[in-house]
């Protein structure tokens, strides 16, 4: 499945560099894991494709949804471009 989210963190330090630039950005995100350590054990987490931006614990997430593969796809897309 692919979904979309605002990336809104609750701690930006634990997170790199690279992650400020996204903080308040609507991102492409996919479906991770259950985080099985740390101060997010046990939650969901995604991920941001083409970034190094790592886990996202769905509590750093505001308005997640699913959402069809050509509306992921075009974010997706201006989130490369914004990074070249």
């Amino acid at each position: 499945m692919y979904f979309e989210a605002i990336f809104n963190p609750a701690d930006k330090k634990e997170y790199n560099t690279e992650a400020a630039g996204f903080v308040g950005k609507r991102l492409p995100i996919q479906e991770g894991w259950i985080i099985d350590e740390g101060p997010h054990k046990g939650l969901q987490c995604y991920y941001a494709p083409n970034t190094t931006i790592g886990k996202i614990p769905v509590s750093d997430l505001q308005e997640l949804k699913s959402i069809p593969f050509a509306r992921w796809q075009q974010l997706y897309s201006s989130i490369d471009s914004e990074n070249k």
